[in-house]
């Protein structure tokens, strides 16, 4: 995942998230963790990184022992039916994964279902066709309100809000 987060700067997301300290944020597509450990660094809660590579969730396990950051769960998983309770976190982030899921229905509505009232999901993805239009159409649909934007040529985001 490094090289698509070379893309885009880690700062730029972390700003899109407006994580203030004290947020539980979920990151769904971790990776190695390029994106997981500024988040882990800005806020003081707990940040859950879902990863189906094990061996990314491993490295991002050294990456984060070697920034001294002990809130950061691992666990294996995709998008699908997640086992959080409702409105678990106050933020989240699907890196690179929803352009790629299966059913992008139910994760925008399982990444609804897991967020609480007023927490904030941005979604990042490859500019290709129209991904970026369909994906907020997804998030919208699920019960989020929207808006989108371009790091860049090659990266859009979707941030979306629950009301």
């Amino acid at each position: 995942m490094a090289n698509k987060t070379t893309e885009v700067s880690a700062a730029e997301v972390v700003g899109l998230l407006e994580i203030e300290g004290g947020e539980k944020v979920i990151v769904f597509g971790a990776g190695n963790g390029e994106l997981v450990i500024p988040i882990a660094h800005k806020t003081k809660d707990r940040v859950t990184a879902l990863e189906k590579d094990e061996t990314l969730l491993e490295e991002l396990a050294l990456r984060a022992e070697e920034e001294t950051l002990a809130n950061i769960d691992r666990m294996p998983s995709g998008l699908g039916r997640l086992n959080f309770p409702d409105a678990s976190f106050q933020r989240g982030l699907a890196a690179f994964v929803l352009d790629n899921t299966d059913d992008p229905e139910l994760a925008a509505q399982e990444m609804y279902r897991v967020t609480i009232e007023k927490g904030i999901m941005v979604a990042l993805g490859y500019s290709r066709d129209h991904s970026a239009d369909l994906l907020a159409d997804k998030l919208t649909k699920a019960g989020f309100e929207v808006t989108q934007g371009d790091f860049n040529e090659e990266v859009y985001y979707v941030k979306a809000y629950k009301a």
